[in-house]
């Protein structure tokens, strides 16, 4: 989506993840207000992406530090037919803490930095 107001949001992820696993973070794109129009499927459905200036970043929950800063090249989003997503080594983390996902969209209209409170622990 090049622009207007989105409402972004991780679906089939879980809240707590085992210290060796490599996840698949999935994240919905839609627009906030979608446009009316008659259908048989719902607006909410439809599969929305950010530009390719998409980035994530990782920080400690309890403590605010980022752990994986926003990087033009390694936090990159990717994108399939599902949406867009990123994998994330779980190893390189601190067990037994609370991390935070934020997410950076750039497009024509400026950078915005989307962080609504997305939490996950890594266990042991």
């Amino acid at each position: 989506k090049q622009n207007g107001e989105l409402q972004v949001l991780f679906y089939g992820n879980k809240k707590e993840y085992n210290q060796n696993e490599i996840v698949k973070f999935k994240i919905h794109v839609r627009d906030k207000y979608p446009e009316r129009v008659f259908s048989t499927t719902s607006n909410y459905l439809n599969v929305g992406y950010f530009t390719t200036s998409s980035y994530y970043s990782i920080r400690d929950a309890h403590t605010e530090r980022e752990i994986i800063p926003f990087d033009n090249t390694f936090t990159k989003l990717s994108s399939d037919t599902d949406g867009m997503y990123f994998n994330l080594h779980m190893n390189g983390l601190q067990p037994e803490r609370y991390y935070r996902i934020l997410l950076k969209h750039i497009n024509e209209e400026g950078t915005t930095i989307y962080d609504d409170q997305y939490f996950f622990k890594v266990v042991r």
